[in-house]
């Protein structure tokens, strides 16, 4: 038995990890006045190298708060990842403290020199010395080309951990990711056999999703792991898993997420980096439908999801924005009786603002969406948060009523999701 236990540990023996660390370093993200996209797209960049984050931190522009990060990371990271603190003002501190972090003096690039003049001088732009203090760097800096920006990245390797400096401003750090971080790793062989591969699932919960596939999770192996990533009306579900053996690996994660999306069925809308308005997009431009939307309290954010996707204008004609009665009237001919009767947050009035989108717009489908989004304006009888969505045309239309919250952007957004899910389940149903 022994001997068997052995052979499939050496058969089946994930691999180790590479372990990354992200310090961001900025007040503006611990005031929230700038939301710390940099760790998600670092995660992204390094996905397909098979490495993943594994811890990070967030630090203001202090000195010894990034000192005390950049220990920290040293006790249990391989690969430090540092954003943001290397431009010319007297908060940018980053080189500063990673030249004493390390021993080592600051010393004048020329390459970064003629970096700046090369950037700056076509745009008439004066060099002055604050641009020339920018070109002090740590000694032991090897410079990463930045084409997006004035400051340039730094790769630099103590007591075998490496240590890249970048730019917090996203778009530069996107460049240096992709034109110097990624081919320095690749070089130096750090990639693993991960793989991860993510479902996306509309309207389930998490906990209904686990009820449905609760017999698959049981015959996961031990090497692959699954999470559930909800938000709004979705939910992602994630397997990641490290193997010797990529192909293996590979097929297995796929095999257990297409065994699982056939236990969801149609519920399941894509895989990998598709959104519900991919995919809601894909299948209008399948059956040869033409779209519309008729909005009110979303204010047109419906159809700024459906217009996100390249290539929307095949299939999305276009929206009507009817915040008033008076444009639900004359624009989408819904009726004075209607209105009177039933107000404008009904069932009967976005069901009228659907057969009169298609009119205005010579649509095969459209969505139609009234509501009280908040913080204000609700009723005993119709709070805030009551909000009626609607998907068809004149021979079918699918009506749901959601009962949400006072908080208005995310009132706002959880019906845009859900008037987009209901549009994919109106073109899914028997006609």
């Amino acid at each position: 038995m022994r001997g068997l236990l052995v052979r499939f540990a050496l058969k089946f023996n994930p691999m180790k990890l590479v372990r990354i660390g992200v310090i961001n370093i900025g007040d503006e993200l611990l005031l929230g006045q700038v939301i710390d996209s940099n760790s998600a797209r670092i995660g992204q960049f390094l996905a397909p190298l098979g490495l993943n984050v594994h811890r990070k931190w967030c630090v203001g522009d202090d000195a010894e708060e990034i000192k005390y990060a950049l220990t920290e990371a040293a006790r249990t990271e391989e690969i430090i990842l540092i954003t943001g603190g290397l431009g010319p003002t007297r908060d940018d501190v980053t080189k500063k403290v990673l030249a004493e972090y390390f021993g080592v003096g600051m010393v004048f690039s020329e390459e970064n020199y003629a970096h700046l003049r090369n950037l700056l001088e076509p745009r008439n732009v004066p060099i002055r010395e604050v641009h020339r203090q920018q070109c002090f760097m740590p000694a032991n800096a090897r410079l990463l080309e930045n084409k997006m920006g004035t400051a340039m990245g730094m790769w630099m390797e103590h007591e075998g951990k490496i240590y890249i400096a970048m730019p917090g401003v996203p778009y530069e750090m996107d460049y240096i990711m992709i034109h110097g971080v990624l081919p320095g790793l690749k070089a130096k062989s750090y990639s693993s056999n991960m793989y991860h591969q993510t479902m996306h699932v509309g309207g389930m919960g998490e906990t209904e999703i686990a009820a449905v596939i609760e017999p698959l999770l049981n015959k996961l192996p031990e090497y692959i792991s699954l999470a559930y990533l909800p938000a709004l009306g979705t939910v992602r579900v994630r397997l990641t898993g490290n193997h010797e053996n990529a192909a293996l690996l590979k097929q297995q994660i796929d095999d257990y997420l297409n065994q699982m999306s056939a236990s969801l069925g149609e519920k399941v809308f894509g895989f990998g980096d598709s959104s519900l308005e991919k995919a809601l997009g894909a299948m209008l431009l399948e059956k040869g439908l033409k779209l519309g939307t008729a909005e009110s309290c979303t204010g047109g954010n419906i159809a700024h999801k459906i217009t996100s996707v390249p290539g929307s204008s095949a299939y999305f004609m276009g929206g009507v924005i009817s915040y008033t009665n008076a444009v639900k009237k004359t624009m989408l001919n819904v009726k004075d009786q209607t209105l009177e009767n039933h107000g404008a947050v009904s069932e009967q009035t976005v069901r009228e603002m659907v057969t009169g989108c298609c009119e205005a717009l010579n649509v095969d489908l459209a969505i139609a969406v009234s509501g009280i989004a908040g913080p204000d304006g609700g009723t005993d009888e119709l709070p805030v948060g009551t909000i009626f969505i609607a998907a068809g045309n004149a021979d079918g239309i699918l009506t749901r009523k959601l009962t949400l919250g006072k908080d208005r952007s995310r009132n706002i957004e959880t019906a845009s999701i859900y008037a987009l899910l209901l549009a994919r389940e109106w073109i899914l149903s028997p006609k």
